[in-house]
């Protein structure tokens, strides 16, 4: 994962944020041809914020697709 400094929408929450490349750079940066001008914050569009349930921390659910559905009270 190649990270960048945080967008404005990143910010309250982290210093850093992963940069993620558009179709048309993605060849680019592979081949060798972009250089670091391409590693950009990502768009605030790009990315949403969404609430995770507490078991996200738990040692051995990284592969559990429920951690992601929304809780109910």
């Amino acid at each position: 994962m190649v990270v960048t400094e945080p967008s404005d929408w990143m910010e309250p929450y982290h210093d850093r944020m992963p940069v993620i490349l558009d179709g048309k750079q993605i060849d680019a940066w592979l081949d060798g041809s972009a250089g670091t001008e391409i590693l950009t914050p990502a768009e605030d569009s790009a990315l949403k914020e969404r609430t995770v349930s507490k078991r996200v921390n738990k040692v051995g659910n990284d592969d559990d697709p429920t951690l992601i559905e929304q809780e109910t009270a």
